[in-house]
């Protein structure tokens, strides 16, 4: 189906009422804003192999009727994860920069977009986020791949370190409902407040790797990772800023996994 028929469907529209526009970024998804004469809706359709890069649609269904419910999700108007479809109401706002998501206005607002996201109950069936069965899952999608004896010598000091950094946050007690995909393309505001968009990767996890998001997509230096650990935590101890480091070190070395895994090809086609 063209997005423009999954919007018919979903509006009870004509087809030839309504237009499409792609929306740029996304890199597991094809995504276009349709336009009917009073309403706007954005279609997405999976075009990656959901099990190579460990999405799971149904539980991102119900993170998605929890955000919504929360209000800092969109409406949803449909979710069909056997269609590999997700049709949601066009949110009033606009997309974050980069340079924005580094001002202390958004910072305090991402921390307590963060804080609520994080108090959130949690229902039964959502998935839990095991960073270290992330980290194997990906190697597992990766074997076969070649590297010279040097850089897989340093692939499994990497590895090792990971794991270590996994297995810590796996003992932790204060896990709750994560995005875990804080990217400023995921980031609505329309200047009071913001949303929260792809909730794909959501699940019962570890706080921090939320915070490690926002501050590997965006750069942070030690300063705004510092005022990002205030403006959540209220008051910062040195624990919590080596808990960061160690968490955005982990972030960034699974977010080049999932880069290797995608590049080796692992995409599927469009449903139809």
């Amino acid at each position: 189906m063209t997005p423009i028929q999954v919007a018919a469907e979903v509006l009870k529209l004509p087809p030839s009422q309504l237009t499409a526009t792609r929306i740029k970024g996304g890199l597991t998804n094809e995504s276009w804003c349709v336009q009917a004469p009073h309403a706007a809706v954005v279609v997405r359709i999976s075009t990656a192999d959901e099990h190579a890069l460990q999405l799971n649609r149904r539980s991102e269904a119900q993170a998605l009727a929890i955000a919504q419910q929360a209000g800092i999700g969109a409406e949803v108007l449909l979710c069909e994860p056997e269609r590999r479809l997700l049709v949601t109401r066009l949110v009033n706002a606009h997309t974050l920069s980069v340079e924005a998501m580094r001002t202390d206005a958004t910072i305090g607002q991402v921390a307590q977009l963060l804080r609520q996201l994080h108090a959130l109950p949690v229902p039964v069936g959502i998935q839990l986020i095991d960073l270290a069965a992330t980290l194997r899952g990906y190697w597992h999608s990766l074997e076969g791949q070649t590297w010279s004896a040097d850089d897989a010598q340093a692939r499994l000091r990497e590895m090792d370190i990971a794991m270590e950094i996994a297995m810590e946050s796996s003992r932790l007690t204060n896990r709750c409902l994560c995005h875990n995909d804080v990217h400023h393309l995921n980031v609505l505001s329309n200047h009071r407040r913001l949303w929260l968009l792809d909730w794909e990767y959501a699940g019962v996890g570890d706080p921090f790797f939320d915070l490690a998001a926002v501050c590997c997509y965006h750069a942070y230096n030690e300063t705004l990772r510092d005022r990002l650990l205030a403006a959540y935590l209220g008051q910062v101890e040195a624990a919590d800023r080596l808990r960061l480091q160690r968490m955005c070190w982990l972030f960034d070395y699974i977010k080049e996994l999932w880069l290797a895994v995608r590049q080796c090809g692992n995409e599927a086609s469009p449903p139809p």
